[in-house]
């Protein structure tokens, strides 16, 4: 950091009234978590030239590093102001609010991001994203789409557009888009069950349970597997095993918050099962 900061240093003092030396000074600032002393340099910069977009963009920044989005929001519709076409402000808007769940005003950025740039893979993700939250299923499944055009190997978004397969009711692409995850990362416990949910609606049980298998092999206790293969037992009738399982889960996730929709689940269909077993 030395080094540079010696540089910038005196190419200020050699071009004192250019704003591009301060706000090259802030990043590197801001590079090292220097936050305050990013901020004044960032502000040099406007006070030589108040319409220095950039210098708008990165103090917007640094307040978001900060946590005082309030003001990181200002400052990233001032650079928009000063630039409209300037696709990163509007992105770092739609997430800020995808993070915040103001799911209609993430739309509304993360549109305007992609229309300005729509080879930003990032930006069809969380576009798609923020349209799963809203239940539009489609809009997601075409903006994972896009974003898997020009990223195919970023496993997120092959399991986000398997989500949102799943929840439209097609399994098939569903069950294809978590097996695309899992070639991208073996280990991801979450996507492998998925996968083997996808299969147990597709009929595929036998398969099923041998994909649950390495699930379990190296996370025994995770409910959510335990519940799948109790429901995939069930299909090829080990019912008492079953059973079994389903009693793990719920000692499993008793009382655990983080739970708490997995075990109302094994509740109910416990219940539902018990009350068909009635004459």
């Amino acid at each position: 950091m030395e080094k540079t900061l010696e540089k910038l240093t005196e190419s200020i003092k050699a071009d004192p009234q250019n704003p591009e030396n301060y706000k090259e000074l802030g990043n590197l600032y801001f590079r090292n978590s220097e936050f305050e002393q990013a901020i004044e340099q960032y502000l040099t910069a406007l006070k030589i030239d108040p319409t220095f977009y950039k210098a708008l963009y990165n103090l917007g920044n640094t307040y978001y590093k900060m946590e005082q989005f309030e003001k990181a929001v200002h400052y990233w519709h001032e650079a928009i102001k000063v630039k409209p076409d300037f696709d990163h402000a509007y992105f770092n808007l739609g997430y800020h609010y995808y993070q915040k769940e103001f799911m209609r005003e993430a739309i509304r950025a993360l549109s305007e991001a992609a229309r300005i740039n729509p080879d930003a893979a990032d930006t069809h993700h969380y576009l798609g994203l923020s349209y799963q939250a809203t239940n539009q299923l489609q809009d997601a499944i075409a903006e994972f789409r896009k974003a898997i055009d020009l990223k195919p190997k970023e496993p997120d978004y092959h399991y986000n557009l398997a989500n949102a397969s799943y929840d439209s009711g097609d399994y098939a692409v569903a069950a294809s888009e978590w097996a695309i995850t899992l070639s991208l990362r073996e280990n991801d416990s979450k996507a492998r069950n998925n996968y083997c949910d996808a299969l147990l609606q597709l009929g595929k049980y036998d398969e099923g349970l041998c994909e649950i298998e390495k699930v379990l092999s190296s996370e025994p206790d995770y409910p959510p597997a335990l519940c799948t293969k109790g429901e995939l037992l069930e299909k090829v009738g080990r019912v008492e095993e079953a059973k079994g399982l389903f009693a793990r889960v719920l000692e499993l996730t008793r009382d655990k918050d983080a739970w708490q929709p997995l075990h109302k689940y094994v509740v109910d269909r416990t219940a539902a099962s018990e009350g068909s077993a009635v004459p």
